[in-house]
């Protein structure tokens, strides 16, 4: 998914070549007692307990990455090589994996009304199907976008000297700061209510993660787990193709949708045009041969 979910990121199976050189960089540094302090009173500001808050930035998991702000805040020259989805190898695999889920994939398409072709095309951009699911520490990501426009401005802005768009950039992590701080508060309530290990999820650069690729904040709107009592937990196949349909189904999706019509749903998931064809086209592989299912 993409950066406004609709919105979550791009598909991780897509950018894994271009993360692969800044993996090492990636791993930062501890938080000082100040950049913890920081965040603590932040976010005590919005009605946390502070020993609660304590327990979090200060675990020795979260750290300081200003190498991934840098990716979201100057992105690098990208594009994502969607072609390949549709490649014969990759339908074969995904035709595998509808027969391998059947079961699940009709249940739950029939329970929402959504084509269990299109979530499993969605599985397959997004994660190449739960392959590819990131490295990236999901909470340290914010945080630090959040402290580079705070504590580390002037070192973020000094790096910038000569820049002709300094001044956008800055703009720009502003804006990503104050989207952080919403994704930090999602990932506090998934913490402090769904008891989830915020501190140790991995995913994408920009935050997104399990086989669906939700922000946080999806998370807390659209995350299922069906008849399973438990939390969602979107590193869990059932639980991922659930949750796929239940952001489908609340973005408009329902039998009988014609071409245009899915698409605009599948462009909630994330704004790329080219995305909402591939999904689409890999789907229609897999329902031009339901013999092979």
């Amino acid at each position: 998914m993409r950066l406004q979910h609709g919105a979550a990121i791009c598909c991780v199976a897509a950018l894994c070549a271009v993360l692969s050189a800044a993996s090492a960089p990636a791993a930062g540094r501890g938080l000082t007692g100040g950049e913890a302090s920081a965040l603590v009173e932040t976010f005590a500001q919005a009605g946390y307990g502070r020993a609660f808050l304590r327990t979090v930035f200060r675990d020795p998991r979260v750290r300081y990455v200003p190498n991934l702000v840098r990716l979201l805040v100057i992105p690098p020259d990208f594009s994502a090589n969607y072609a390949r989805f549709t490649t014969q190898a990759e339908i074969r695999r995904a035709r595998a994996f509808r027969r391998l889920w059947r079961t699940r994939l009709e249940r739950t398409g029939e329970a929402y009304g959504v084509d269990p072709d299109v979530i499993v095309a969605i599985l397959l951009v997004e994660t190449g199907l739960g392959e590819n699911l990131g490295s990236s520490p999901v909470l340290s990501v914010y945080a630090s976008l959040l402290l580079e426009s705070t504590l580390h401005r002037e070192t973020f802005t000094g790096q910038l000297a000569g820049n002709p768009r300094r001044d956008h950039y800055m703009r720009r992590l502003d804006d990503k700061a104050a989207w952080a701080r919403g994704e930090l508060e999602a990932l506090l309530a998934m913490r402090r209510n769904n008891a989830v290990d915020v501190c140790g999820l991995r995913g994408s650069y920009a935050g997104a993660f399990g086989i669906v690729q939700f922000l946080p904040t999806s998370y807390l709107k659209w995350a299922g787990s069906g008849e399973d009592k438990r939390s969602p937990d979107l590193f869990y196949m059932p639980h991922a193709i659930i949750s796929a349909a239940n952001f489908l189904k609340a973005h408009g999706w329902r039998p009988g949708l014609n071409a245009e019509e899915q698409h605009a749903v599948i462009r909630h998931y994330n704004r790329s045009s080219v995305y909402a064809g591939t999904v689409l086209a890999v789907a229609a592989h897999l329902n031009k041969n339901p013999h092979h299912r």
